[in-house]
């Protein structure tokens, strides 16, 4: 679990309805998040507040479109670089480099993917997980937790998304 200061968990808290509301207004297409992002500080991080949403699986997985699945790849390739850094073989300049490459991947998903709405909003948690655990690797090198954080999304999304790129072997 990635520990938060006390402003910052309740300013992720409080921030969670509005990112909620901007959220299901714009599920459909992706490409009107960064306007909101910017506007509200990066409102897509409040997400983490929620993350009993995606604990439940769907009855069927989704199909994610060419842009979720390339992010996602990118997620799973940073996961693993970073995975380097438990046996302290990344420097500090590469875990920024890293958490960078993180940031950019979930930013080019919510400007380029256009799912319907249930996907959308299971999606998002998965995403605010990226990005919490990317600020907590750019603002503090690296974290077994945020680590452990990413890990944990790079195994979820097979179970909600049904990625004909991402094999069962290509998950572990």
């Amino acid at each position: 679990m990635i520990r938060f200061p006390r402003n910052t968990l309740l300013a992720v808290v409080l921030g969670f309805v509005p990112a909620l509301a901007v959220c299901n207004e714009t599920a459909p297409a992706h490409r009107e998040h960064a306007p909101a992002q910017a506007a509200a500080g990066d409102v897509h991080a409040s997400h983490a507040a929620h993350g009993a949403v995606d604990e439940a699986l769907p009855a069927r997985r989704w199909t994610p479109d060419a842009p979720l699945s390339r992010g996602m790849q990118r997620v799973r390739a940073a996961t693993a670089t970073l995975d380097h850094g438990s046996h302290a073989h990344l420097d500090d300049a590469q875990v920024r480099n890293i958490a960078a490459e993180l940031k950019s991947a979930v930013d080019m998903m919510f400007a380029q993917c256009k799912l319907d709405p249930e996907p959308d909003a299971a999606l998002h948690p998965l995403l605010a997980r990226v990005l919490v655990a990317s600020n907590t690797l750019s603002e503090s090198g690296f974290d077994a937790d945020a680590l452990a954080e990413l890990q944990a999304v790079v195994a979820r999304y097979p179970l909600l998304f049904d990625d004909p790129a991402w094999s069962a072997s290509q998950s572990d």
